[in-house]
């Protein structure tokens, strides 16, 4: 079992334990500020962000949801088989109840693309590893904004990359010429003494 497959399972386990963030007739559901502190719980035992961990959160609802959708369908492997179940269905069975399955009222084309997704193999719809790293929460939030992107037509996955890496190169560049300025400014004061 690897650590992030446990790492998930700690998310759902704690998820349960806050029907007001799944449970969509609970009374306080549409309160945010209610929600927030139950993540904020969340955030605190698990040592992770509230918004990567909201984020993750939907990324497994939505695999859920999806798996739910090929069973529902019969979709099978390429070998004929029934696909498997998904990893996560039984932990997140809680959720099941307060689910619901969309009906599909899409174009051909759509349904194609979103027939595409769901038969990418279990590899590519791993979800984030997190590291051990200083950087968990950074780590995370990319992943995470990793596979959201994975998710989206290959037009907007290269309109996101352009603009993420835009933004990178003139960060860093502001980054460079403020350290730059810092450097001279601190030549400039040994100079004069």
């Amino acid at each position: 079992m690897t650590a992030s497959r446990e790492y998930r399972e700690k998310l759902i386990d704690e998820v349960k334990k806050y029907p007001v963030l799944y449970d969509t007739r609970h009374e306080n559901h549409r309160d945010i500020d209610v929600r927030d502190r139950c993540w904020t719980e969340i955030s605190k035992r698990l040592g992770a962000n509230c918004e990567i961990l909201k984020r993750e959160w939907k990324i497994l609802r939505d695999s859920l949801r999806q798996a739910l959708k090929k069973s529902r369908k019969g979709t099978r492997t390429k070998a004929g088989l029934p696909c498997k179940k998904w990893r996560f269905q039984n932990r997140m069975s809680f959720v099941l109840p307060h689910m619901m399955i969309r009906e599909d009222n899409r174009t051909a084309i759509e349904d194609s693309k979103i027939d595409d997704m769901e038969m990418q193999s279990e590899a590519e719809q791993e979800l984030w590893e997190p590291s051990t790293s200083d950087n968990d929460s950074l780590d995370l939030f990319f992943a995470s904004v990793c596979q959201s992107t994975k998710r989206l037509p290959t037009k907007y996955q290269n309109q996101i990359k352009k603009q993420v890496l835009d933004i990178l190169l003139r960060v860093e560049e502001e980054h460079d010429n403020e350290s730059s300025l810092i450097q001279e400014t601190k030549t400039e004061r040994l100079g004069h003494t």
